[in-house]
């Protein structure tokens, strides 16, 4: 079993978060144009690469902080709508080749319509993580 964050050692949690932190800012420095990429090889736009990234910056945050706290409750709750947008994007905007796989009983073109229900309805949740952690960090401050 993981441990809980607050029981890692302080190094260990730096070393996790700024790991983490590193990672994300790969797909940042690619949508911000740092690092020369064939487009065509890209099957999202720009900002859904640098959303990726985002996360991973958010989440190393998150490991750095490692408590409960007005910051963390904030951070979630933008890391939860970052999802929910890709989510929505993926959903209503991607193209149908990046569906694949599904159910037997479905042709193809249902299991692509299956997909995007299924990435729609995660991004509704999402952004209703995204509220909660809003109100709870709102809510910290009083």
């Amino acid at each position: 079993m993981a441990k809980d964050l607050r029981s890692l050692s302080k190094g260990s949690r730096l070393a996790w978060g700024f790991g983490c932190i590193a990672i994300g800012c790969y797909p940042i420095s690619i949508a911000l144009g740092l690092f020369q990429l064939d487009e065509t090889a890209l099957s999202a736009p720009l900002w859904v690469v640098a959303g990726a990234g985002i996360v991973f910056v958010i989440a190393g945050l998150m490991i750095l902080l490692a408590h409960h706290s007005r910051a963390n409750d904030f951070l979630a709750g933008v890391l939860c709508f970052i999802f929910g947008a890709m989510g929505t994007w993926v959903s209503l905007f991607s193209s149908n080749d990046g569906f694949s796989g599904g159910l037997p009983i479905l042709s193809h073109e249902q299991n692509i319509m299956l997909g995007r229900w299924v990435f729609g309805l995660g991004a509704v949740i999402c952004f209703a993580i995204s509220v909660y952690a809003f109100r709870r960090a709102a809510q910290s401050s009083r």
